[in-house]
């Protein structure tokens, strides 16, 4: 029920959508400023009945009765419109779980929720101004709850914190923001190096945050939505295209160049000139050396290009750099892995898989290493079962990862039941596979 509203506001039915597009440019016509700081309350003219309703919104907010919290709110509201900014802060608050409760709902009163909660907006900025928090806030339930509507002015907001106090957005601010330039871009209302300039504003962003370790692990899942949402841009032409001529301008800027060096690495765009030449500037800065994550990206391409021994260096170096993260040291391991394997070196294949923290992992492609080894290392029929008896031993622990395609044609490699007896061997006694320097269980094919 939204009865404590009715009582006072100026909502028709009718003119819901033009109230809401109203309310969205009402923010216009005041200038940015810091938010108003009121350490005492303005009990108003009747000081308790604001006491008594402050009180009573602020103990139902406390247990999240929505309902009885808006009609308390609307009675503080209109005998103390002026107690606190926060008294706004919190009515957005109580709308803005209403109107999401509601949406979730599909219920057909949805929208004058969302009405209600942008009115909340308006006469907040009517008795406090406008502040940077309203526009984020505001911007922010824009793209939640009207975001076909009022893009363009949550745009605009977001770009004016932006500009004014870029410090201030949120991990979250950041993904909502970048909504909004994914819906202009649709729209037409900017082009692809709009769209690319505001990627790396939030990239930016999101990298001063997580090399600062605020909430590091949320604005890396943050980067990732926002490399994933540049496709429409990123094709490697245009992306060297916009990039190329931003670097011929500023040229010794080694921020954008290592920033366009690991975008075109992660949109696998490494096999032009262009790229070539950024990946010799990076790896030899000699103010700047490389970082474990420079040289895991100059690794990558090599390796896509099959070259695997400057590969197989550099993710090497990556290792050795003191800045490795773990989960850097995670795809080094797992790409030497490769190479290794690959160049049929099955021992040190296996190593590097020990190093893999993953288990399930880590026995896959043990399993793989061993089982690759039989025709190399087999000398006789017997070492040759053993062998797959011991890749069989890792594939049962590998969770699955093992196929069950791969682990019956293992299966059938394996000695039958008769040769075995054949042989005085005993199906189940423990043998040592010496060309792996491990003991296995001795199976049979049958």
């Amino acid at each position: 029920m939204i009865d404590g509203l009715k009582k006072e506001n100026m909502i028709n039915n009718n003119m819901k959508n033009i109230i809401f597009i109203l309310s969205l440019f009402f923010y216009s016509t005041y200038s940015s400023q810091d938010c108003v700081e009121q350490n005492k309350p303005n009990w108003g003219n009747d000081s308790l009945s604001c006491r008594q309703n402050v009180s009573l919104y602020s103990e139902f907010l406390k247990q999240k009765n929505w309902d009885d919290a808006s009609k308390a709110w609307w009675k503080a509201q209109k005998v103390c419109p002026m107690y606190k900014p926060n008294l706004y802060a919190n009515g957005a608050y109580i709308y803005r779980k209403m109107a999401s409760e509601k949406v979730k709902e599909k219920s057909t009163d949805a929208n004058s929720y969302i009405d209600s909660l942008f009115i909340i907006y308006d006469l907040w900025i009517e008795n406090f101004g406008i502040c940077d928090e309203i526009k984020l806030k505001s911007a922010n339930d824009i793209m939640k709850f009207k975001p076909k509507i009022g893009f363009e002015k949550a745009f605009q907001d977001y770009q004016s914190v932006y500009d004014s106090n870029k410090g201030a957005m949120s991990y979250g601010d950041i993904k909502l923001c970048f909504y909004s330039v994914i819906y202009m871009f649709n729209d037409k209302k900017i082009d692809c190096d709009g769209f690319l300039n505001k990627y790396e504003d939030m990239s930016d962003l999101c990298d001063m945050n997580i090399k600062a370790g605020i909430k590091a692990d949320r604005f890396k899942k943050v980067q990732i939505f926002l490399d994933n949402s540049i496709s429409q841009c990123a094709t490697c032409d245009k992306l060297e295209e916009i990039y190329s001529a931003k670097l011929a301008k500023d040229s010794s800027n080694m921020d954008l160049t290592r920033k366009v060096f690991k975008m075109l690495s992660s949109k696998k765009c490494t096999e032009s000139t262009f790229y070539l030449n950024l990946l010799d500037i990076v790896l030899n800065d000699p103010d700047n050396p490389p970082t474990a994550e420079d040289l895991i990206n100059a690794a990558l391409a090599d390796h896509k290009r099959k070259e695997y021994s400057i590969a197989k260096d550099r993710f090497q170096r990556a290792l050795e750099v003191s800045d490795s993260a773990e989960d850097l040291k995670q795809k080094c391991y797992t790409y030497l892995y490769d190479i290794a394997y690959k160049r049929n070196n099955y021992n040190e294949a296996f190593r590097l898989a020990s190093s893999i923290t993953d288990n399930c992992v880590s026995n896959e492609k043990k399993a793989y290493a061993v089982a690759m080894s039989a025709s190399k290392c087999g000398s006789s029929p017997l070492e040759k079962s053993l062998i797959y008896c011991l890749a069989l031993d890792y594939a049962e622990k590998s969770c699955g990862n093992v196929g069950s395609s791969t682990i019956n044609s293992w299966i059938g490699a394996l000695l039958p039941m008769q040769e075995l007896v054949m042989m005085n061997e005993t199906k189940g006694s423990t043998h040592n596979v010496s060309c792996w320097s491990k003991s296995t269980t001795l199976r049979s094919k049958d």
